[in-house]
């Protein structure tokens, strides 16, 4: 285990400016959802089925636009695909706040469909700005500073909330979308390699052949897989504490939850070795299972640090094998795959987990959101045991090592 490569990473001024820019612009949208479900239960007298349905039309959204926003990157470039959400956040988030229940479900799904797609952004130049055996720890460094995006967020989001009520954080939202997008129009990172010329000096032609494989679509099983053990704790958080009544200690318990899915992401990046997804999802969904016995403020918190230490790694390292599997110039594409297994895994869960807080209270949204992660984490360690769905021998290493 070494921390050195961090160093190194930091030290690249290019590499450095493109995390803080990650960093602060991640965090609007890390505090969106907190801030949306409030709303919904709060100040529109909502059920946490309706906040859920809300939740699930917005990640259908940034189902459908992400790999479509992927592709436009890779073929466009990146601030003609980036401005359309800039001009779309501008106009949703305010209309938002004036229109009853049954109008945020299609304004929702707008918001999804003109996300600005940070962590493919983010994603995508650093496969171009470092070397591939520094991509982990690159992978990891930006899962660990978006988890400070995510400590942040939410606490922020609900602070507004509590001081001057949902309608003026969501506008709040809206802006600082826009101006985040407005920084990655200004930077403009490099989303692919220079063409190699040829012997002749043309450009060298690009293979536009098929990029998806059966373990590429286990990646964006365990990706959905993820981001519903993800949902069914921030939900579980957000229900538990208001059960409670101690929604203002929901920065406690997310800050936990955050700085151990930090810490997590660090260790991750610093290992000489990969760790399986597969391995990361079932390990993942087992400790989210028991969250709810946290029956206070403080037992709570303690309860999510386990689950929170594997979350920075297993998307990680699912992104770590997008990179080694998917040609450079089908990564936007892939990564946009990615996004929409993460927002799938959201959409298709969040009205069941909702319903399950309603049902049988808090606990049933970490009951259900562990439950599916680790039978989608089975699902794919099964499908990994034949032997022809296996990655080829030249593409199924990490750093050398067979995996």
């Amino acid at each position: 285990m070494a921390f050195s490569g961090y160093a190194q990473l930091w030290a690249d001024r290019s590499v450095r400016t493109l995390f803080v820019a990650a960093f602060f612009a991640r965090i609007p949208a890390m505090a969106a959802p907190l801030v949306f479900t409030l709303y919904v239960v709060g100040e529109l007298d909502g059920t946490y089925t309706q906040a859920g349905v809300l939740a699930a039309t917005t990640t259908l959204g940034i189902a459908i636009g992400a790999p479509w926003r992927g592709r436009a990157i890779d073929r466009i470039g990146l601030r003609r695909a980036v401005l359309p959400s800039i001009v779309a956040v501008v106009v949703l988030y305010p209309v938002a706040t004036v229109v009853d229940y049954v109008w945020l479900i299609p304004i929702s799904f707008l918001m999804g469909v003109f996300l600005i797609p940070i962590f493919s952004i983010v994603r995508l130049a650093l496969t171009v700005m470092v070397e591939e055996d520094q991509r982990r720890t690159a992978f990891s460094a930006d899962s660990v500073l978006a988890e400070g995006s995510f400590i942040i967020g939410p606490a922020v989001g609900a602070l507004i909330v509590t001081q001057a009520g949902g309608g003026p954080a969501l506008i709040t939202i809206g802006v600082c979308e826009a101006l985040a997008g407005a920084l990655f129009l200004w930077l403009d990172p490099p989303t692919r390699s220079a063409p190699k010329p040829r012997g002749d000096g043309a450009e060298e032609p690009v293979d536009s052949g098929r990029w998806v494989s059966v373990p590429v679509v286990f990646l964006f099983l365990i990706s959905a897989g993820t981001m519903v053990a993800l949902i069914g704790t921030d939900l579980g958080i957000v229900a538990q504490l208001r059960e409670l009544d101690a929604v203002g200690s929901v920065g406690i318990t997310y800050g936990l939850w955050g700085l151990s899915s930090l810490l997590g992401g660090l260790i991750y990046g610093a290992l000489n070795t990969s760790i399986r997804p597969t391995y990361l999802l079932l390990a993942l969904g087992l400790t989210t299972i028991p969250v709810g016995l946290g029956g206070e403020v403080w037992s709570l918190s303690l309860w999510v640090i386990p689950t929170g230490f594997l979350c920075a790694p297993t998307m990680t390292a699912a992104g770590e094998w997008i990179a080694k599997l998917v040609p450079e110039h089908r990564r936007g594409e892939a990564m946009g795959w990615q996004g929409t297994a993460f927002t799938l895994g959201g959409a298709a869960s969040s009205p069941i987990i909702g319903a399950a807080i309603d049902g049988v209270g808090a606990w049933g949204a970490f009951v259900v959101g562990g439950s599916v992660a680790t039978l989608i984490a089975c699902v794919a360690l099964f499908g990994q045991m034949i032997p022809r769905w296996r990655p080829s021998p030249e593409l199924a290493t990490i750093d050398g090592r067979p995996r």
